[in-house]
């Protein structure tokens, strides 16, 4: 069984329907036949564009950042995409030794773990998960590396045990860099990571929230950090009435969750929609609680769709504060150590450090600018840099038909290793009104072609463990092929085919 299938088996306890009338418009997906102009107004800025898909991502449990394979990941996706945290689960697993006897608490791999990220640039979005063996009320368990999902025993030492987790912080890191990160409660309460009930969940987070601000009132807590975007207005009506602290409201959502979960009885929306739409069900849950205006984080969702990762960017752009991508690298164990080379689990990297073609459209999203430009409908995302070039970010986006399977056996490509290219390449025209000063445009693309190690790695056999030196071929096989530099014609425009399932950045200099 894998994550989603996870998700699917478990009961969700509350879903809030929302109309389709009532839902933020979701700009379509370009189309897939034929030609389209997207006319461009380079003087013309429509609002500030906040990079919220660099504030965080996610990981496998918190003790693989031991391991120097993923220290490394770490340090190239940083330096590559600007992550700015890492969240990951089982933060107090007993293989982290936090309170596996219940004695006293012992930070030190903890310590270790968080001070190579820190190093490295990176902060620590500091998921509390599972439950120690000392704490735990039965024997629920999770995954291969058995996470513990049942409350606690005791709920005021889990309390003592967070509260004593960031007093330690504080201390060694100091309150002014602590006081920067962000404390969720939880994973995923709503199904199968917790064994409890929700009124269990709202007491954990009692115990969290309030031994959390005990230690400075700067620190930042909040979830519910669902499941299928569940819960949040309970969760914010629970904290009102027992006037709790929350900061920040989290939850995850998947393109393939059930939309009678998410979205209630009797609506539907295509694939690409689901996303965007749920993001607009939580944001007016957010406004219309007694918070209206604490932080939306969606720390959990995923693609290796590089088109599809483009559209979800747009489309939820002024919705979230935080788009944390499920994650980062493949030095993954849910389901146990990988079992293939060339295997469908999550990561912008795959085995060994290898970039997938997901990695590389986070790549060209950092380098989009500050600003977003006026621009007609299509898939376009224009922007101004601080220094006054444009960064222009295109895609074609092939929409999934109800039902369809893909040909590798994932019904919806969401963490498959591979993504289709079947479809018609669209015909792009991008006008450029106002860009007097810009005459050239380089174009860097992700593609069937271009950063996409999968036809090299065929090519050399598919070896089930590949050699140092074919590892090191595969690396510079996915790299993006060589800028394409185009001029614009008289009229100020630039045209350009993308392909199926494709992403192209234009920078204009």
């Amino acid at each position: 069984m894998d994550r989603r299938a996870f998700v699917k088996s478990a009961t969700l306890a509350g879903a809030y329907a929302l109309t389709p009338d009532a839902a933020r418009p979701v700009e379509q997906a370009g189309s897939p036949n034929g030609s389209q102009t997207v006319r461009i107004n380079a003087n013309a800025e429509s609002g500030k564009l906040p990079h919220v898909w660099e504030e965080c991502i996610g990981s496998d449990r918190a003790v693989v950042g031991l391991r120097q394979q993923w220290l490394s990941d770490l340090e190239f996706v940083k330096k590559t995409t600007g992550m700015k945290s890492v969240r990951f689960h089982g933060l107090f697993n007993d293989e982290m030794g936090v309170w596996p006897s219940g004695s006293k608490p012992n930070f030190l791999y903890v310590d270790m773990v968080y001070d190579a990220m820190l190093e490295r640039g990176v902060k620590p979005l500091v998921e509390l998960s599972f439950m120690p063996g000392a704490l735990v009320s039965g024997k629920n368990t999770i995954l291969w590396y058995h996470g513990n999902t049942t409350p606690p025993q005791n709920p005021s030492q889990w309390g003592e045990l967070v509260g004593q987790l960031a007093k330690h912080l504080v201390d060694r890191y100091g309150v002014q860099e602590v006081s920067t990160w962000n404390f969720e409660v939880w994973n995923e309460p709503n199904i199968v990571f917790w064994s409890g009930t929700k009124a269990d969940y709202f007491e954990l987070y009692r115990q969290s929230a309030t031994a959390i601000k005990k230690v400075d009132q700067r620190l930042r807590v909040g979830g519910p950090s669902t499941a299928q975007a569940a819960w949040v207005s309970d969760l914010l009506a629970f904290c009102a009435s027992e006037k709790l602290p929350i900061d920040f409201a989290s939850t995850h959502v998947y393109p393939d969750d059930p939309q009678a979960k998410v979205f209630g009885e009797g609506v539907h929306y295509a694939f690409e929609e689901v996303i965007p739409r749920a993001l607009a069900q939580v944001k007016k849950q957010i406004k219309d609680s007694k918070f209206p205006d604490i932080p939306l984080y969606i720390t959990e969702w995923s693609s290796q769709n590089p088109a599809f990762i483009a559209h979800t960017i747009k489309s939820t752009l002024g919705l979230a504060d935080m788009m944390s991508f499920w994650t980062f690298d493949n030095v993954y164990e849910e389901l146990g150590v990988q079992k293939n080379f060339l295997n469908s689990g999550f990561g912008l990297l795959g085995m060994r450090g290898v970039p997938r073609p997901s990695y590389y459209v986070f790549t060209l999203l950092h380098k989009l600018g500050e600003v977003q430009l006026e621009s007609g409908e299509g898939p376009v995302l224009a922007t101004k840099r601080k220094d006054g070039s444009l960064a222009i970010l295109v895609w074609n986006l092939i929409p999934r038909p109800p039902g369809q399977r893909s040909s590798t056996g994932d019904p919806l490509i969401q963490n498959s290793a591979q993504y289709e290219h079947k479809g018609e390449p669209l015909n792009l025209t991008l006008a450029l009104d106002g860009a007097h000063h810009h005459g050239r445009a380089r174009i860097t693309r992700v593609d069937e072609t271009s950063g996409n190690f999968h036809r090299a790695y065929e090519e050399m056999g598919s070896p089930a463990y590949p050699t140092m030196e074919q590892i090191a071929e595969l690396k510079q096989k996915s790299e993006l092929a060589t800028a394409e530099i185009v001029l614009l014609n008289a009229q100020k425009e630039i045209s350009l085919t993308v392909p199926p399932n494709g992403v192209a950045l234009l920078e204009l200099v």
